[in-house]
């Protein structure tokens, strides 16, 4: 009868073991029928009585198929392929409860044993092995006095015939071991964020920041749902049970919600941190949870009836916080095309409404905070606001479709670009999409195109165009700042490098833009009162700023009206001798604004978001022009139209525009066009964001 017991004394040892923090320089880490042990008494942590027994009988039925299977023997070439199955494929979702369903839905395997034809890999396998055993061993007495151990040893030596014979008492100590084990690791992952904050962003010198993500850390991760915390200590279980502080909290901030992820990518662009602290923030733009191979083929079998596929990778080729794509080949009236992939990821949504309500929660306790009231602070629950509505915007892969079909409209252009010593045209190119032939489909199917990142090409071709990637970039920039204000209104709001793709041949210079999961169109309104609003701030004019700030507000959420607002403008500009330049410019206004009860519209925080992004691959191309600047000297080629908008519509004087340097606009000799012109449309991420 004792067989039938041993897996249940299995995950007792497991729990045991692993009840005391972990340090050590070699990476222990669980085998993966240890961590289906572990995560099955994970999850059964505080359920219902009821709820924890089912969990255990379904881990001792999944154990016992596996010692009840013949053994497998796992050949491996290196001790790094070794690590690899000895720890097993995990399918990574978004909830641990689903992990476990598909992992019995595929059925438990033989126990392996991992062998090498190469002597010196196995005398390390076996080492390994041996050493991780005495490891975990040691994990259960470390931090114990003798006392404590000797109390234990009792314990378990005078329950020892009630666990093999009664199959009751040996669930109740397990479960007793279990709440002990992860009532600990909760209340540690509850307070590591707190801890991290409050060590490490000491370090910083900026007090605002510091008091905000302090803040942040300490109150977000304790209102985390049971779920998430569980998907935490999971992620913590696949890998080095020696990692430290640091290390948890990394895996605390990937496996965070997707609007935090996106709020910390912000802050880590900001370069106000110390450098350990932004190595943690910029993993999340490289280290994104991936769907697992399993979901994908669900996913896949349930387009059978919108798309004949012919083969799909399964390897992604990219990961975002909200969506990931895979190369695939599909018939299209018999002929093959090649095809990139993209679905929203499953169970995301659910993250995006907790994330939603708990920085809603936060924002609210930041914002009361004296000290930041008294800098001068941004209000947070705004921006927390216009962050999930970009975040949410993302979950309707129908309206990326529209976006990107829009988007092929206003940017499938060609231009010239010129260079010292190299010119060639530029074709700006948007894949085209292939409709699903039913509308349930959750597959956005798009043309596949080629190329590199700009960086990527532009050393490539160095020789040949020293300056590729200023010239591409001062194109794409134009193309983007004149298409928003003076074309359709439509603006892609992220093209940073990973969302477009350049290839150079000796015809032409191929820019394919991509992912439209952010973007929009503003009307011809707010484009008016866009421009009106940057002129008006060159000219110090507290009619126009007021006018322009209140006529693309939001009327229904704003928390004061437009008298107050114009008395505040007015009484701001009536200090203009106390005021700097940075005061003075449309970042500092939508600060001041927004602190006032202000509430901005979606698509104006978004398309600054995405001006920032190329103002920044603008600089760091080496050029000294801004998306303004190229607005200006789009202004300044098309005379009737600017007279329109500025005389006419704008109400501007000769004087004003005189004022404005753009008096050349009109004149029938017109001056060579000026680079260093005025902002007209720039709030940056850190009004926005921060």
């Amino acid at each position: 009868m004792r067989h039938l017991f041993k897996p249940l004394m299995f995950l007792l040892t497991l729990l045991v073991s692993l009840s005391a923090g972990a340090t050590g320089a070699q990476k222990l880490y669980l085998s993966f029928e240890q961590r289906v042990a572990m995560t099955y008494a994970l999850l059964a942590n505080g359920e219902t009585p009821e709820i924890k027994d089912a969990y255990l009988d379904r881990a001792e039925n999944y154990l016992q198929q596996g010692t009840h299977l013949p053994p497998r023997v796992v050949k491996v070439q290196n001790f790094e392929q070794f690590l690899k199955a000895f720890r097993g494929e995990w399918p990574n979702t978004q909830s641990v409860a689903l992990d476990l369903q598909l992992l019995e839905q595929q059925g438990a395997k033989g126990l392996p044993t991992f062998k090498s034809d190469s002597p010196r890999v196995q005398s390390q396998i076996d080492r390994y092995l041996k050493w991780q055993l005495e490891q975990l061993k040691a994990l259960a007495t470390q931090g114990k006095s003798a006392q404590e151990m000797t109390d234990l040893t009792k314990h378990l030596m005078f329950n020892s015939s009630k666990i093999l014979t009664n199959r009751s008492a040996a669930k109740t100590l397990l479960l007793q071991a279990n709440d002990t084990l992860f009532a600990e690791k909760m209340q540690e992952f509850d307070h590591i964020g707190e801890k991290i904050a409050t060590s490490e962003l000491g370090k910083t010198a900026d007090a605002p920041t510091r008091i905000v993500l302090q803040t942040l850390f300490s109150e977000y991760f304790a209102r985390l749902s049971s779920a998430s915390k569980k998907l935490i200590v999971s992620s913590y279980l696949s890998g080095d049970l020696f990692a430290n502080d640091m290390k948890k909290f990394e895996i605390m901030v990937q496996n965070s919600g997707p609007q935090l992820q996106k709020l910390l990518q912000v802050v880590a662009r900001q370069g106000e941190l110390n450098p350990e602290m932004l190595k943690v923030f910029k993993t999340l733009e490289d280290s994104v949870r991936p769907v697992s191979s399993i979901q994908v083929q669900e996913l896949l079998d349930s387009e059978k009836g919108n798309y004949r596929i012919l083969s799909f990778d399964k390897k992604p080729l990219g990961v975002g916080t909200m969506a990931q794509v895979h190369r695939a080949k599909i018939s299209v009236h018999e002929r093959r095309e090649n095809v990139v992939v993209r679905f929203i990821k499953p169970e995301i949504e659910k993250r995006v409404q907790e994330d939603a309500r708990i920085l809603a929660e936060v924002a609210t306790i930041i914002d009361a905070n004296p000290i930041l009231e008294k800098e001068g602070f941004p209000k947070l629950a705004p921006l927390v606001s216009d962050i999930t509505a970009t975040v949410t915007a993302e979950l309707s892969q129908s309206d990326t479709i529209v976006r990107q079909k829009i988007a092929a409209k206003a940017y499938n252009k060609t231009v010239f670009m010129k260079t010292p010593g190299y010119k060639n045209d530029i074709e700006f190119h948007v894949p085209g999409i292939f409709d699903p032939k039913n509308k349930d489909s959750k597959f956005m199917t798009q043309e596949m195109v080629l190329g590199a990142k700009l960086d990527k090409e532009a050393a490539t071709w160095q020789h040949l165009a020293p300056e590729l990637k200023k010239g591409v970039a001062e194109a794409l920039a134009s193309l983007w700042g004149t298409e928003l204000m003076f074309g359709s209104g439509f603006y892609h709001s992220d093209l940073h490098q990973g969302n477009f793709m350049i290839r150079l041949t000796d015809e032409k210079i191929v820019v394919n833009i991509l992912d439209f999961g952010m973007g929009g169109v503003i009307s011809p309104q707010m484009q008016k009162q866009i421009l009106i609003l940057g002129v008006g701030i060159e000219l110090n004019r507290a009619d126009m700023i007021a006018n322009s700030f209140w006529g693309f507000s939001n009327k229904d959420t704003n928390q004061i009206n437009e008298t107050q607002l114009r008395t505040l403008v007015n009484a701001r500009l009536s200090n203009l001798t106390k005021l700097t330049a940075d005061d003075l410019s449309v970042d500092s206004w939508t600060k001041f604004l927004m602190n006032q009860g202000l509430r901005l519209p979606y698509d104006f925080i978004n398309l600054n978001r995405g001006l920032k992004i190329l103002d920044k691959l603008l600089e760091n191309s080496g050029s000294n022009l801004t998306v303004s600047s190229l607005v200006k000297e789009y202004a300044s080629k098309h005379p009737i139209e600017m007279y329109r908008r500025l005389i006419i519509e704008g109400k501007l004087s000769h004087a004003d525009v005189i004022k404005l340097g753009l008096d050349h606009i009109f004149n029938k000799n017109p001056e060579p066009v000026l680079h260093k012109a005025p902002v007209i449309l720039a709030p940056s991420c850190q009004a926005v964001f921060l």
